[in-house]
């Protein structure tokens, strides 16, 4: 009978001594420099922001120097920032070897909705930011809106949608064109005969039809109205010529 050949197994390369302490020397190297204090946080920027200092921030998300810039968890600081009202979306970045870069784009107050007694604060899109019991800056206050509920954080649900609409449309323009510390009310509850108050002077602008350009010549003669002037300035119609109408 003819013998089987078995094969051979190939012998197992033990690893040398040297090449063991060689990967645990660099292990403990590689481990000792991440934790250096070289890459410990000396420097945070955060974009300026109306609503929180810096300082505000970095409590927010638990920064601080002398965190360790490899440890600190960005993603969860994100997150933190995100559910924030105020902020519409934020990133962070690492700048070796020791600086935390926050930029955040922020959402603005642009006006106060009544509400009960207290104040809902509105973005540019009708978005509630928060609700106070009194105001804290001079910012239009909206009346004529319709709702029963609203949620943190959402837009406002309207009943009545067309004057939301017009809200959003006046707010962007009132942005626009540097009129958020002087218009003091607006009522939308009728949007074809929407109002605003400056001062003593009640504004007529009318529908929304041709905001922009009502916008920009209220910008224009504001400024030119002394303060204590009472009377009306009718927008409502465009290719009228623009007349103000002192009260006694």
């Amino acid at each position: 009978m003819k013998r089987k050949k078995v094969k051979k197994r190939k012998p197992i390369k033990k690893l040398s001594l040297k090449f063991v302490l060689m990967l645990l020397a660099a292990t403990l190297g590689g481990t000792g420099i991440i934790f250096s204090p070289l890459f410990a946080v000396q420097t945070i920027e955060v974009t300026e922001m109306e609503q929180y200092s810096k300082e505000a921030v970095c409590d927010m998300i638990g920064l601080k120097t002398g965190t360790n810039v490899f440890l600190y968890d960005k993603n969860k600081a994100v997150e933190i920032l995100e559910k924030n009202h105020y902020i519409e979306s934020a990133e962070l970045t690492v700048q070796l070897p020791s600086t935390i870069k926050i930029d955040i784009a922020e959402r603005k107050v642009r006006g106060y909705v009544p509400y009960a007694g207290s104040y809902l604060y509105i973005d540019e899109y009708g978005r509630v930011l928060d609700v106070q019991d009194t105001t804290k800056k001079t910012l239009p206050i909206v009346y004529g809106l319709e709702f029963n509920e609203f949620q943190l954080g959402e837009l406002l649900e309207a009943k009545n949608e067309e004057s939301f609409d017009v809200v959003v449309t006046i707010s962007q323009m009132v942005t626009k064109y540097e009129l958020l510390n002087s218009i003091l009310e607006i009522d939308v509850s009728d949007p074809q005969n929407i109002t605003a108050n400056i001062n003593k002077i009640e504004i007529q602008f009318g529908s929304i039809e041709n905001c922009e350009q009502k916008m920009a010549y209220l910008s224009q003669i504001v400024e030119t109205i002394p303060e204590n002037d009472r009377g009306v300035l009718d927008l409502s119609d465009m290719t009228k010529p623009i007349v103000f109408k002192y009260m006694l």
